[in-house]
């Protein structure tokens, strides 16, 4: 393919990457302003100047990771993975280049998802029975197109495996793969059959909820506002995530709040959706998906 053809291709085809990016925003952090920060990450790079250790390396980039500082955290999390090739250094390494990928414009974002996908296919291989590797490893060969390695029947080969592995998340990442495909009947099915058998197999949501990590949580009560569904639960997991907010959380407050302002919606609760669509827009006044539905419902 000459390169203006293959150029041509990146900006038809890229968009096809960016459901998630469109639908879900993850936080932005701007570490440059977190002078902690700078200097923690000052102190370690002299220590690893006048003497590199693997402890250093992994140092740099758990610090660079944990402040969402994603090319600091590639480019050592590469150089920890020569030393030390563990699958969970593999995935960290697939999140932060997926997540530098969604900071960038389209067109620079093409080494960054390349990178994601074959890090995380890293994890999975070293690790195959690991839920979070296996849902990210979903999630990227079902988004990034085929000319970049996305393959759907691959994604959904693994969602089969998921299920066998833990069938609520298996049957949830099975409704996701339905509607980013517009199958919204198949996916809420899949969705109903998730949340009936959480239901059953677990004393109470919440228990449920400190069992499972926290993007699964914010993910449950994205479902529940976008089809209508298992609302006590919805409202359950958001509230959940909202009142144990911290730092380390990948979705903004803003969204979780919005997300509760569409489920009271749903239910006639105009109060309460005011309530938390105020919530949203105080934090991002800016939020636009919030700023239209506010429009669009006179709320």
């Amino acid at each position: 393919m000459t390169s203006s053809r293959l150029f041509l291709s990146l900006f038809v085809l890229l968009p096809l990457f960016f459901y998630a990016q469109q639908k879900t925003p993850f936080v932005i952090y701007d570490y440059d302003k977190d002078l902690d920060y700078k200097k923690e990450l000052l102190v370690l790079k002299k220590a690893d100047k006048n003497n590199t250790t693997i402890t250093t390396l992994n140092s740099i980039a758990d610090l660079s990771y944990y402040y969402k500082d994603w090319e600091t955290a590639i480019s050592y999390y590469e150089k920890v993975i020569v030393e030390n090739p563990t699958a969970e250094n593999y995935f960290k390494l697939g999140v932060a280049a997926a997540r530098k990928s969604l900071e960038v414009s389209r067109f620079f974002s093409v080494p960054y998802v390349v990178k994601a996908k074959k890090s995380v296919l890293n994890a999975y291989r070293l690790n195959s029975n690991n839920p979070k590797y296996l849902k990210l490893l979903i999630k990227l060969f079902a988004e990034i197109p085929s000319f970049l390695g996305g393959n759907k029947e691959f994604a959904q080969k693994k969602a089969d495996e998921l299920f066998v592995i833990d069938p609520i998340q298996g049957l949830i990442i099975q409704g996701y793969l339905n509607d980013i495909n517009n199958y919204t009947a198949a996916a809420k099915s899949k969705y109903e059959l998730a949340f009936e058998l959480l239901e059953s197999n677990y004393q109470s949501f919440e228990t449920f909820f400190k069992e499972n990590d926290r993007d699964l949580i914010f993910e449950i009560g994205s479902v529940v506002a976008k089809h209508g569904i298992s609302v006590d639960l919805g409202v359950a997991a958001l509230k959940f995530y909202a009142n144990s907010y911290d730092f380390m959380d990948n979705y903004p407050l803003a969204t979780v709040y919005y997300n509760l302002s569409r489920i009271y919606f749903g239910q006639r609760d105009l109060n309460s959706s005011r309530e938390y669509l105020a919530r949203a827009l105080e934090l991002n006044p800016k939020f636009q998906f919030a700023l239209d539905f506010q429009k669009k419902h006179q709320l």
